[in-house]
């Protein structure tokens, strides 16, 4: 008698597992990047936001006219208000980032869950493949020993 090959019972849903970790791994791989992007956005903004303060600055002193240092004004809160939106924007971005690590997370759980179940399933199964081939050997041999009687 041959034991049947090691199969395990939820190998579909552990396949499901895999995959849907995978999935949410590039997702979090997508979000990251963008937030890097967008990260990186913020920065120019600052950074042109400094440029433009110290040109205003400058055109003070040298005594600039009043209309165009209220264009420069309006120029600044502009570019205040776009440095509001992008790091809300990034916020935005993070909070979207936890969930999907959160979801990666418990679906990286799960699936160590039914890896440890199927090794304890295949533990069993080579056992269970010991005991039937020491029966099969104890068979032989008592029969080679009733024959030589």
């Amino acid at each position: 008698m041959r034991m049947k090959k090691f199969e395990f019972t939820l190998q579909s849903v552990l396949n499901l597992k895999e995959q849907s970790e995978k999935i949410e791994k590039e997702n979090l791989a997508k979000i990251m990047k963008e937030i890097e992007r967008e990260r990186e956005k913020l920065e120019n903004l600052k950074k042109h936001l400094q440029e433009v303060t110290k040109r205003a600055k400058e055109e003070v002193e040298e005594g600039t006219l009043m209309y165009k240092l209220a264009e420069t004004e309006a120029y600044i809160m502009k570019i205040r208000e776009m440095i509001e939106k992008q790091a809300n924007y990034i916020l935005k971005l993070e909070k979207e980032a936890e969930k999907i690590r959160e979801g990666l997370l418990k679906v990286s759980k799960e699936k160590k869950a039914l890896e440890n179940l199927k090794e304890r399933q295949f533990a069993e199964y080579l056992y269970l493949l010991n005991l039937e081939q020491t029966r099969m050997i104890d068979e032989h041999v008592s029969y080679k020993v009733a024959k030589s009687y």
